[in-house]
C-alpha cells in the first residue's frame, strides 16, 4: 500500500483495523466505493472508473485480512458489501470485548511473586486493548488502577502513591523496581527500613542529590526527616498517654485506695 501500514484483521482488533483501513482507503481515494453502491446512469468511462476503484478497494481490504478472515469473505467482490459484512460480523463482538477489557482494567491486581516489570507490562497491555477497542479511557485511569492493584510487599508504596496523582506509569514502574530491588538486597536488614529508604529517597535523574519523599527536600533521607519523625513522635506520645490513662483506670477499679484521716494515722503509729 505504498508504505501505508494497516494491521492485519485477526478478529480481536476490528476497531483499530477499521480506523486505519478507512484512512488508507481515503488516501488512495477509494473510500467512496465502501460507503455507497454503484450509482445509476454512469457513462461508460465513469462506470469503468468506478469498477476500477471498487476492485482496488476490495483488493486492499482482503490483503489486510488474516488467513482465516480472508477465507470467510473470499467470495465477496463488492467493496461496500464486503465492508458492511466485516463490520456486522465484528461489531457485536467488539462491544462485548469492550466490556470485558474495561472490567479487566478495573479489577487489575498484582499476582503473588509477580515481578514489577511483568505487572506493569500486563497493565499496559490491558490499557492498549481498551484503546484499540475504542473504549473511552483517560490517561489517568491506567495509572490509578495499576496503583490500586498493588498489594503485599508493595502495600506501603501503594498507600503513598495514592496521594501522588501526578505520577506516570513509567514513574510508577521505576518506583516499584527500586522497591523490588530493596527486598532482594542481601545487605538490607529491616523490611520496613528498606521500603522507606528506597521509596522516599530516590535520586534525581539529573543530579546526585537524594530527595526525601516526605517533605520533598534534598540532602536527607526519609527516615531522618524532621517532619516525619516529629509526626511519629507525636503519635507515639499520644498513644502512650492513652495507654497510661487506661492502666490507671484499671488499677483504681481493681484495687481501690482508701485514705485515712490525721487522727487515724496517729492512732496507727501509736499502735
Amino acid at each position: 500500500m505504498d508504505r501505508i501500514s494497516v494491521p492485519e484483521l485477526t478478529g480481536t482488533n476490528y476497531f483499530i483495523w477499521s480506523l486505519k483501513m478507512q484512512a488508507a482507503l481515503s488516501l488512495k481515494r477509494l473510500d467512496s466505493v465502501t460507503t455507497q453502491m454503484k450509482p445509476e446512469g454512469l457513462s461508460e468511462k465513469d462506470a469503468s472508473e468506478w469498477q476500477q476503484k471498487n476492485s482496488d478497494a476490495v483488493a486492499y481490504i482482503k490483503l489486510s485480512l488474516s488467513d482465516e478472515q480472508a477465507l470467510q469473505f473470499a467470495a465477496e467482490n463488492n467493496a461496500k458489501i464486503l465492508w458492511d459484512k466485516i463490520k456486522s460480523t465484528f461489531t457485536g463482538q467488539t462491544e462485548d470485548r469492550k466490556i470485558d477489557a474495561g472490567n479487566e482494567l478495573k479489577n487489575l491486581q498484582i499476582n503473588s511473586n509477580e515481578l514489577a516489570n511483568d505487572y506493569i507490562a500486563r497493565a499496559r497491555g490491558i490499557a492498549t486493548k481498551c484503546y484499540s477497542l475504542g473504549l473511552d479511557v483517560s490517561p489517568r485511569e491506567p495509572v490509578y488502577y495499576t496503583v490500586r492493584g498493588l498489594k503485599g510487599k508493595f502495600a506501603k508504596v501503594r498507600d503513598i502513591l495514592k496521594t501522588q496523582r501526578d505520577k506516570s506509569i513509567d514513574e510508577v514502574l521505576e518506583i516499584l523496581r527500586e522497591e523490588e530491588t530493596s527486598f532482594n538486597s542481601p545487605s538490607s536488614t529491616s523490611a520496613e527500613g528498606r521500603s522507606a529508604d528506597v521509596f522516599y529517597c530516590r535520586k534525581y535523574k539529573n543530579s546526585g542529590m537524594r530527595l526525601c519523599y516526605v517533605c520533598r527536600r534534598p540532602n536527607h533521607v526519609a527516615k531522618d526527616c524532621f517532619y516525619r519523625n516529629q509526626k511519629e513522635s507525636t503519635t507515639t506520645s499520644q498513644r502512650r498517654k492513652v495507654h497510661l490513662n487506661n492502666n490507671s483506670k484499671e488499677r483504681n477499679t481493681a484495687n481501690p485506695v482508701f485514705t485515712a484521716s490525721p487522727n487515724e494515722e496517729s492512732l496507727c503509729e501509736n499502735i
